[in-house]
């Protein structure tokens, strides 16, 4: 198979959709722990049985056993095709669909993206080695030592270092038989004026940017102490087809299990804070990457957590971005705390200086993020009595407030509650009658709505959605879909969750939950061990995936996945794989090396069975009939760890 559409492509835009909002806008959820609840859109439910998922990105309704993500749910509810989906949800996004980022690009596909990621861990692990072992990297160690950085988190985040020349990576890729094209094209080269291409990062301390998988996309580059002053203290990689700055935060792929158990992550400003919170025990620490925390950093977020903690620098300018970022917030329904440190310090240095202990103090002592909002419209004058700067204060929150989308109130107890107690705080602050500010802020909410209200909502704009797909297709050559108005069912071929044997089911849990095993898996698990239609499909995603290059996570192999039954068998897998792990007993590792052993004895028994229908062939010889006699003890014995008679 080749992705008639690029996987990446798809995953931006399932990642970027909050699930939450646009099944919200159908169905009225209400918070259930990590997960919301609902009644089923799709069968007469009276008991909330429609479960959404946000940290997963996945829906499932185990009554009519329907389940899948934000691309079956739109196929199911609007009787569309994968494509119609999909530009519907890029325009919802803000994603703009061109034929560049659809399939391949320029004639370069994704066995080209599989070189990129290769070229970059290749490269980090040479700056790494750098570091760790060459004379001429002495300074760089006595800064991290300096710095507090330990050997254990240099290890754990890959910290190199470049010496200062021009084209030692250039000359050590070319000795290797990398292109340098490549490396250009990951950002680790750059082209002078006359068109010579020099290495980006000299004489720099290097922070290799990981995405949540672990993969190397980028660096980040710090000077030495002492060095000329008309350098930039930070130099970044540029945006390449690995990485958009405005989409990563540096540490996530190490802080990712801390921030999905605890629900909360700390959002830091830089990449030694982060190294170093961790080494004081705050391990659900991330920071940008060089931009201001934004839109699809809060989507990224929401997936492993509800809360958010932004520690600032003490600075007034670690201030001011609060601020400029609360409104994102608040429009995604995320709890924003803020935690601000005092003299200015910032996370490294507070650290240094005074501890874990203090830093601890500090996260326990944070303030909501509206309560910081509204200590700041009101500093330096008195509400009550300077009624023309009140007004203009109030009217700054209530704007505020109306950024929440009122499918959230309706959905959300805990959001209605905290939005009343908000109205009572402000009517106390301002001297103003709360149903008279429950009335403006509807009335801001509603201006709020007609601004921002989905394209999709209207049946004009979805006709032109459904126009325009078209138009898409022809031009892209994409392949033929169902027609708008034809149900999914009328042309997808349907896989079942209940077709999977148990070893089938077995390895596929393992895998969804455990990725890193599927290559293993792959060379050890034939698709002719595999007994259903539904295993092999899943089998080949899971193949096509590995094979062009692109990354074997769950949601990886969700986005991958056009048809909406298969889907919902890998949201299926996926549940009853977490609903197991509290009562197995073995690792992921045995597991998977346990259902290997049982496959090969499987393929000896088959072996065995042929053997003796041979035997029981009336036209063998005597000596025939012995061979093969000898040859099935044989293989019994070894089985069972006899060694053969001596003699």
């Amino acid at each position: 198979m080749s992705f008639s559409i690029d996987n990446d492509v798809k995953g931006r835009i399932r990642t970027a959709v909050d699930i939450i909002d646009l099944i919200g806008s159908y169905v009225q959820l209400r918070r259930q722990g990590a997960s919301f609840v609902g009644l089923c859109p799709f069968h007469e439910d009276r008991r909330p049985s429609f479960i959404v998922k946000p940290d997963r990105q996945t829906w499932k309704c185990w009554v009519c056993d329907k389940g899948g993500d934000v691309y079956s749910f739109l196929m199911e509810k609007e009787r569309i095709s994968f494509p119609e989906a999909l530009q519907m949800l890029a325009e919802r996004s803000g994603i703009t669909l061109t034929p560049s980022s659809m399939g391949k690009r320029s004639g370069i596909g994704s066995d080209y993206k599989k070189a990129l990621f290769e070229a970059m861990a290749w490269a980090c692990q040479q700056y790494h080695l750098f570091l760790k072992n060459d004379p001429q990297a002495e300074a760089a160690r006595a800064y991290l030592l300096e710095r507090g950085i330990t050997s254990s988190s240099i290890e754990r985040y890959q910290i190199g270092f470049a010496p200062n020349e021009w084209n030692w990576l250039g000359d050590l890729g070319a000795a290797k038989g990398l292109k340098a094209d490549v490396l250009e094209a990951i950002g680790l080269l750059a082209k002078s004026e006359k068109g010579s291409r020099y290495d980006r990062f000299r004489g720099r301390v290097l922070f290799p940017i990981r995405d949540p998988q672990g993969r190397p996309i980028s660096i980040g580059g710090r000077v030495l102490p002492g060095a000329s002053t008309d350098q930039a203290k930070y130099v970044n990689c540029n945006e390449t087809r690995l990485y958009h700055k405005n989409q990563q935060l540096y540490g996530l792929d190490v802080a990712k299990e801390t921030i999905h158990k605890t629900r909360t992550a700390v959002v830091m400003e830089g990449y030694t804070d982060v190294i170093m919170a961790n080494q004081f025990g705050v391990t659900n620490a991330v920071a940008v990457c060089g931009t201001a925390l934004g839109e699809n950093h809060i989507q990224l977020l929401r997936r492993y957590c509800d809360s958010v903690v932004l520690l600032l620098d003490g600075d007034e300018a670690g201030q001011r971005r609060t601020n400029e970022i609360l409104e994102l917030f608040i429009a995604a329904q995320l709890d924003l705390r803020i935690a601000t440190l005092p003299d200015e310090l910032d996370p490294c240095d507070f650290l240094l200086e005074r501890g874990s202990e203090a830093m601890q103090t500090v996260l326990a002592n944070t303030v909501d993020a509206l309560e910081h909002k509204l200590m700041l419209v009101c500093k330096g004058f008195d509400p009550l009595v300077d009624t023309h700067r009140s007004h203009t204060a109030l009217e700054q929150m209530l704007d505020l407030l109306a950024k929440a989308p009122r499918s959230k109130l309706l959905s959300d107890e805990s959001a209605r509650l905290r939005q009343e107690q908000i109205l009572m705080r402000l009517s106390r602050q301002f001297g103003v009658e709360t149903p008279s500010l429950r009335q403006r802020l509807e009335t801001l909410r509603s201006e709020v709505a007609k601004r921002l209200r989905p394209r999709n909502e209207s049946s004009e704009r979805l006709e032109q959605s459904h126009a325009a797909v078209g138009t898409f297709q022809q031009s892209n050559a994409l392949p033929s879909q169902t027609t708008t108005g034809q149900t999914v069912e009328e042309v997808a071929m349907v896989f079942r969750f209940n077709e999977l044997a148990a070893v089938d089911r077995e390895l596929f849990e393992i895998l969804v939950l455990h990725p890193e095993l599927i290559p293993f898996a792959l060379e050890r698990f034939p698709m002719s061990a595999l007994t259903s239609e539904t295993s092999r499909m899943l089998w080949q995603t899971y193949i096509d995936l590995e094979f062009e290059g692109y990354a074997l996570d769950f949601g990886s192999v969700m986005s991958a996945t056009e048809n909406v039954s298969l889907k919902n068998v890998l949201v299926s897998l996926e549940q009853e794989a977490t609903q197991k792990t509290d009562f197995i007993k073995l690792d992921a590792d045995q597991r998977l090396h346990t259902l290997c052993e049982r496959l090969a004895r499987q393929e000896q028994l088959v072996q065995d069975q042929h053997l003796l229908r041979e035997l029981e062939s009336k036209g063998l010889e005597a000596n025939q009939e012995l061979d093969l006699l000898q040859q099935v003890i044989t293989q019994a014995r070894s089985r069972q760890g006899l060694l053969p008679p001596k003699g």
